[in-house]
């Protein structure tokens, strides 16, 4: 019996020794020495700050993540930053990579992930050697990618291999969970976004996929390059993408793509397809989708418009209130929008109108509000602060030169409390009246479209 009860403390021992949190840097200087020194089931929680690294989770079941996790503030997605601009080894350039068995359970959460120059890689299919994975590599793994913006990482050819792409993402051979990413201002050869390589079962949800460039080899695909396995592409904004042949924003090679509840939309091509190219055999099958002068796919295109989507703006891709893809998803009720509590049968900010699914990266069950207030520098000399809890004693902003902002304020539920208030600052310290109510979501922008968000507790 004595036996049996020693055997059972040392399991919940061991068990809670595996469940801890460890903190960049104050338990260790770099996220690759807590990676190192984390166990399966540890979460590591990384302080604001740029990182000069080029991570590798190690096959570890671990969360690895910013102070976006327990925040849910913005900035903190801003100003945790990955970068991969100084490999000590040139054929490792990826920000981050898996390639050891990783598994849904090893997440990336909360970071900015640029300067990556992938990583020389090796795939058995092509029996060759690849340039690929900018941002993040994924290969024969299937990691949870969440919640990041994933930016100007590029892949270059170079001797001795056969090509260079997947300048956000790289997946192969994998299942990962790739969901409410920002993916943009990201290059290669081919796949200037994101390359999708024999992955059927992946998720790719709620990602706003945009401002990707692949320069043209193997026909080029500036957002999104699908290769011989099928997978599902849901709710995401494909836009504004740029291929140097052809397949702006998508290239499906050898297998049908399964598109559904997408917008692709403002996606260009030199030579020809500047929304979808079919390679080698490859085809779409394309649902309730907003794309620019239509498709002929794999499938009857139920649901399909070609409208102008009509968005709020270049930078967040939001749709506006006039919008013709709000409503306009799937209707079945898997698909629905959340709903927002305080009005039942309506959706919850960011999705609009009622419960049906609005297209885009903003519609569905998965969608998620950060995405909609980005992707603009922060504010550059403005400091902006408040007391917290907050009792209505006003914003504190400290700038360095008179000029003007606009200010909008989004209830913690998504609506919309205060709409597009100019207010003058002066060079110094200014005190600006603010009565709230509730809790909320402050947001500033100044006359470059640079922005900040400010999160007020009220009690």
């Amino acid at each position: 019996m004595k036996t049996r009860l020693f055997l059972l403390l040392l399991a919940i021992s061991t068990f809670t020794l595996k469940a801890a949190d460890i903190h960049v840097p104050a338990d260790y200087a770099t996220i690759q020495e807590a990676i190192d020194a984390a166990s399966s089931g540890d979460v590591i929680i990384v302080a604001n700050g740029t990182y000069f690294e080029n991570i590798d989770f190690l096959g570890k079941d671990i969360t690895v993540t910013s102070n976006y996790a327990t925040s849910g503030d913005i900035n903190d997605i801003y100003n945790t930053v990955i970068d991969g601009s100084q490999p000590t080894d040139p054929d490792i350039g990826s920000c981050v990579s898996f390639k050891t068995g990783e598994t849904n359970d090893s997440i990336l959460q909360g970071f900015t992930i640029t300067g990556g120059s992938g990583t020389k890689t090796y795939n058995p299919a092509d029996d060759a050697y690849f340039r690929t994975g900018g941002g993040i590599l994924i290969n024969q793994t299937s990691p949870t990618i969440k919640n990041n913006i994933i930016k100007e990482n590029h892949c270059i050819a170079e001797t001795g291999v056969t090509g260079a792409g997947g300048g956000g993402i790289r997946m192969g051979f994998g299942q990962p969970i790739i969901t409410n990413n920002v993916i943009s201002y990201n290059s290669g050869g081919y796949a200037g976004g994101v390359m999708i390589a024999y992955c059927e079962g992946a998720t790719i949800k709620n990602n706003l996929i945009a401002f990707n460039v692949a320069t043209g080899s193997f026909n080029g695909g500036g957002g999104v390059y699908v290769d011989w396995e099928p997978v599902t592409l849901e709710n995401n904004t494909i836009v504004n993408n740029h291929s140097g042949d052809k397949g702006g924003a998508i290239i499906t090679t050898g297998t049908t793509t399964v598109i559904i509840n997408c917008i692709i939309y403002g996606n260009t091509a030199t030579n020809a397809f500047p929304q979808i190219f079919k390679r080698y055999g490859g085809n779409a099958n394309l649902t309730y989708t907003n794309i620019e002068g239509g498709f002929d796919g794999d499938g009857n295109e139920d649901g399909m418009i070609t409208d102008d989507p009509l968005f709020d703006n270049q930078g967040s891709f939001l749709l506006s209130a006039s919008s013709p893809c709000i409503d306009a998803g799937h209707p079945g009720t898997e698909y629905n929008d959340v709903e927002d509590p305080g009005s039942p049968g309506n959706a919850l900010f960011p999705a609009q109108g009622t419960t049906r699914n609005d297209m885009g990266a903003y519609g569905g069950q998965g969608a998620e509000d950060f995405l909609s207030i980005l992707e603009h520098a922060p504010l550059e000399g403005i400091k902006i602060s408040c007391a917290n809890p907050y009792q209505n004693e006003g914003v504190l902003i400290h700038a360095s030169e008179n000029g003007r902002l606009r200010m909008q304020a989004y209830s913690f539920e998504g609506k919309l409390i205060l709409n597009s208030e100019e207010i003058i600052i002066n060079k110094g310290d200014n005190t600006i009246p603010l009565v709230l109510h509730s809790s909320a979501f402050i947001l500033f922008q100044d006359q470059n479209g640079n922005k900040t968000v400010l999160k007020i507790i009220k009690k």
